[in-house]
């Protein structure tokens, strides 16, 4: 079959599985067993120096020799994810079958296993049909996490909401989550996203208060009120201040770091302080050379 621009929209296949990387990320590393094995500890030092193709050989070879549990089914994922942004545009979309293969193997190991679940309802969400997404699958994944763990069930459908252009069941569905347990500040997070995403961006910025009034220090919900206010043009002050407290946190992220000098340099740009936006640009160079800040400094000039 010969992929063509017309079926392949190669800039939108590239964001899905960025954003897939993302979440798979926070979601399998949090599931990580505190026994490990000698080929997972193995493993995870070519991840740490970013060799995720030898990673790959290791805990293939390990599943082979009889180490197939879930623990290094979810970690295998998290190579594939990873090594995503290593490999050139076409070749993207072969390492996202192999995401979907890995995860689809997780379930069978441990059908109710949370990370797994969530892992192939991300897929089918953010994944585009040519790579294996599926709203039709992602429902039927994600009608069982509602079974099982329902919050987080609840938040997914709400996305999936978002993907099918209701906003009447997305709001039914956050409200669902939230009543669940209203001070989970990671569904007070998404549901904030998700508001953003819509473009109601006074109810998203209010969602990501009401997470810092559970937890102070929750630097997501610091950075996406500055993100909110910068993107949505709104509450300049309120997101100054938030970028502020993001940033004196001394943030290990470099890169998290770098974009929050850079989108605060924005509102200061669209205040017309051209002066104050360019201090946050250079920052933003300095802490990470962050391309879009560089040419954000070219502009100015």
């Amino acid at each position: 079959m010969v992929i063509t621009w017309e079926i392949f929209k190669l800039r939108d296949f590239v964001q899905a599985v960025v954003v897939l990387f993302a979440t798979l990320s926070f979601t399998f590393f949090a599931q990580a067993s505190e026994a490990k094995s000698e080929a997972y500890m193995k493993a995870q030092e070519f991840m740490k120096s970013e060799n995720y193709k030898s990673a790959a050989k290791v805990i293939t070879k390990a599943q082979e020799s009889g180490e197939d549990n879930i623990e290094m089914s979810l970690l295998l994922t998290d190579v594939y994810a990873s090594r995503v942004g290593q490999v050139g545009a076409m070749s993207k979309l072969g390492v996202a079958k192999k995401i979907k293969a890995s995860m689809e193997h997780s379930l069978e190991l441990s059908p109710e296993n949370e990370s797994a679940l969530i892992g192939i309802s991300e897929f089918h969400l953010q994944a585009p049909g040519i790579a294996g997404g599926s709203k039709t699958e992602a429902r039927k994944y994600i009608t069982k996490i509602i079974e099982l763990y329902p919050q987080r069930g609840h938040v997914l459908m709400a996305k999936l909401a978002v993907a099918e252009d209701n906003t009447a069941e997305m709001k039914t569905h956050l409200e669902k989550a939230v009543a669940l347990n209203p001070n989970n500040t990671r569904v007070l997070l998404d549901k904030g996203l998700l508001e953003a995403e819509q473009k109601n961006y006074a109810e998203a910025i209010a969602t990501f208060e009401t997470c810092l009034q559970i937890e102070n220090d929750n630097m997501d919900c610091h950075y996406q009120i500055g993100k909110t206010s910068q993107v949505g043009k709104v509450d300049y002050e309120k997101g100054k201040k938030a970028f502020q407290d993001f940033i004196s946190m001394h943030i290990e992220n470099k890169n998290y770091l770098a974009y929050a000098h850079y989108r605060l340099g924005n509102i200061y740009q669209q205040e017309g302080d051209k002066a104050a936006a360019k201090a946050e640009y250079q920052l933003a160079v300095d802490v990470d050379g962050l391309k879009k800040a560089k040419k954000a400094l070219r502009n100015l000039k």
